[in-house]
């Protein structure tokens, strides 16, 4: 884990201003146990608000990681998820790649952990989450941020065309495609054909774990939607650049 100076929080910014309660925000995480509970929820609350990150999210980074080492792996891990939702985050603020670089020891000791979770998972929703999490750490990307719509089953997401709010019912195979407010016929989504290398790794770990619904619903994320209100053609992750 990386040893550095005492830290300076009150220095720092989280979703609320000064990071100065950070602290003990962490050591509440930490009493609570491995489950996530109110405790993790108001520290992810005060450094990974609705996505956006900040310096004490990186200077949190080293205790997290602590933390993660001090528990049995297992298919969730809270402190393992916050780190890659920080890692993931395209809203950072200026110097996030200098800050994600000075904790990279502890980021690779995390990816081996992660890589390990996901073999533990102990069921699909437990295995999406892993795999969204072991993205974040191998090239973070869309999917670090989006992979956890699979286990709710329906993607979210607005046409690059037109803007249409649309609604990716994903649970089915193939997925199919609404508007929010129901005024236009469904459409069918194209599962993807040719993948990328972090998408061919993605499927590759769900046949390999023997989650064959899991890898179905992967190929229908990594594919193309119509949208039912102007009819473009796109791909799902070009929703979410």
């Amino acid at each position: 884990m990386t040893r550095s100076a005492p830290i300076d929080w009150a220095d720092l910014q989280c979703a609320y201003g000064s990071a100065e309660r950070v602290p003990e925000l962490l050591g509440r995480a930490e009493d609570a146990g491995a489950d996530f509970g109110p405790a993790w929820d108001d520290l992810w609350s005060y450094l990974c608000h609705q996505g956006t990150v900040y310096s004490a999210s990186y200077a949190a980074l080293p205790l997290l990681a602590a933390m993660c080492l001090r528990q049995e792996p297992r298919g969730y891990m809270v402190p393992l998820q916050m780190v890659g939702s920080i890692l993931a985050s395209n809203d950072a603020p200026e110097g996030a790649e200098e800050m994600r670089d000075q904790y990279a020891k502890d980021v690779g000791e995390l990816r081996v952990i992660a890589e390990r979770c996901v073999k533990l998972a102990d069921d699909d929703g437990e295995f999406i989450y892993g795999l969204e999490t072991l993205a974040a750490f191998e090239g973070r990307g869309v999917w670090s941020r989006t992979l956890s719509y699979l286990a709710d089953g329906e993607v979210p997401l607005d046409c690059i065309v037109c803007g249409e709010d649309l609604l990716v019912q994903i649970e089915e195979v193939p997925a199919t495609v609404t508007c929010w407010d129901g005024s236009q016929a469904p459409t069918t989504a194209k599962p993807a054909e040719d993948l990328g290398p972090m998408e061919e790794r993605l499927i590759s770990l769900a046949h390999a774990n023997n989650r064959p619904l899991v890898a179905a619903k992967l190929r229908q994320m990594f594919g193309t939607v119509i949208c039912p209100e102007c009819h473009a053609e796109f791909p799902i992750g070009r929703a979410f650049d």
